[in-house]
């Protein structure tokens, strides 16, 4: 995955062992599943399933095949996990997944509250709400808006990384950034990518999932959000 990943916990009546072993578990998960999910590592479970070195694939991998097919589906074709040069590349769902998984064991330990950020890419435990600012694409240390996130938040773009997102019905990529709000952060990961590569289409396909709001940034540095996205000018 190739992120850097943070926690923000109010450990609430946990011990500081108990802290500190959750920690450690959502940790290990995370690193397990770089090791698993990883392109840069040759001797990932991805890396040898690209190269048809897999004959079974795990579960895990299982999973992930079909929230990608899944996540194909809701958005219409814009997210396609098999569009990408070299082969299947889930990189675009995995990195939202593994954080609320992350998460998961957080909540099972019985924290009071926590947040997950996965490289921007944020889940928290229902319950309490965070203000989180959107940085603009364009406009140097500018951002785009602070938006209220009680569940997940997810950003994608072409700003930091370059040209890493592609269309999948070879047109061109319709938007500099977008951030998708709402209930899952999987499915807000997935959501800001298509809406990175689709734009407009995406953005009427966001309308009608409950939910989900969200806005995207095109070419030209003009702002295009569903009528119910919410957030406040920094």
């Amino acid at each position: 995955m190739g992120t850097v990943v943070s926690f923000l916990v109010d450990p609430g009546p946990l011990e500081s062992d108990e802290m500190d072993r959750a920690l450690d578990e959502a940790c290990r998960e995370l690193h397990e599943l770089d090791d698993r999910f990883s392109l840069w590592k040759p001797d990932s479970e991805l890396t040898l399933w690209r190269a048809g070195l897999v004959e079974e694939p795990s579960a895990l991998m299982d999973e992930v095949i079909e929230l990608c097919a899944g996540a194909y589906d809701v958005t219409g074709g814009f997210f396609d996990a098999w569009a990408l040069p070299g082969g299947f590349d889930p990189t675009g769902l995995v990195k939202g997944w593994a954080a609320e998984r992350a998460l998961g064991y957080l909540a099972r330990a019985g924290v009071d509250g926590a947040l997950v950020n996965a490289g921007g890419d944020i889940c928290v435990l229902p319950g309490r709400t965070y203000e989180v600012g959107i940085r603009h694409p364009t406009v140097a240390d500018a951002m785009c808006g602070v938006v209220t996130v009680d569940n997940a938040i997810a950003t994608s773009g072409l700003y930091e990384r370059g040209a890493h997102i592609v269309h999948p019905f070879a047109g061109a990529v319709a938007a500099l950034a977008a951030t998708v709000v709402g209930d899952s952060l999987v499915m807000c990961d997935v959501l800001a990518t298509a809406l990175v590569v689709g734009g407009s289409e995406v953005l009427f396909l966001l309308e009608g999932l409950a939910g989900f709001e969200g806005f995207f940034v095109d070419h030209g540095g003009s702002m295009f959000a569903t009528s119910a996205m919410k957030f406040s000018n920094p």
